[in-house]
């Protein structure tokens, strides 16, 4: 029975109920006393609203009183057949038709797929592993697993980005020379304001 005092000088007496399958422990209020005695039942009410289990003298936290109904629903019934698994390495006749395959799809001397295949629609079409695939396609076609359509569009991608980068640098000049150009009015017009400032009491004193 999982139940341990917590001693306090200080607040509401209070106990740790500890989980018996993974220790896990929640502290709850609850007065102290000798083992087994009202305490213990106090206790174990408390942490069973917070899902708890306590059942035959044994203290469950919520999960692990979840993996115990689990297992509780699954006794008894028929053991589920697991299929077999794949063999880690392919047969003779699979690596004869990823082969084959390779020579049809995959262009050595580019040492990349044609079109748009890959190792991953290889094995999709001759249901078998994508990683079998590129053992064989590495060992005796190239290194290089990918295809002529990624190829081209990773030329146009950086087609792209070259013009884009010309275009903002291009801009970036016309809006430097803007800049400057705005100064220089800019200061044309302060001097324009201080010939008229000039002008005005020159005139004036004149008149008088």
């Amino acid at each position: 029975m999982a139940f341990e005092a917590i001693r306090a000088r200080q607040g509401a007496p209070r106990v740790s109920c500890i989980c018996d399958e993974c220790l896990r422990s929640e502290i709850v209020a609850a007065p102290h006393g000798r083992r087994g005695s009202d305490s213990d039942d106090q206790a174990a009410a408390k942490v069973q609203r917070l899902g708890w289990s306590f059942i035959g003298k044994r203290l469950r936290c919520p999960a692990c009183e979840a993996r115990r109904k689990v297992v509780k629903v699954n006794t008894g019934k028929r053991k589920a057949v697991v299929p077999a698994q794949p063999p880690r390495a392919p047969t003779k006749a699979q690596k004869r038709e990823i082969i084959e395959l390779l020579h049809d799809v995959y262009d050595a001397g580019k040492e990349c797929y044609r079109r748009n295949d890959t190792d991953e629609t290889v094995a999709s079409v001759l249901e078998v592993m994508p990683g079998w695939v590129t053992a064989l396609r590495k060992e005796f076609f190239g290194d290089g697993g990918g295809n002529e359509e990624m190829t081209a569009l990773a030329g146009d991608l950086e087609s792209f980005l070259t013009s884009a980068k010309a275009a903002q640098s291009e801009c970036e000049q016309k809006a430097q020379a803007l800049a400057t150009e705005i100064a220089r009015v800019e200061q044309l017009r302060k001097r324009l304001a201080g010939i008229e400032g000039a002008v005005g009491p020159r005139l004036l004193s004149r008149v008088k």
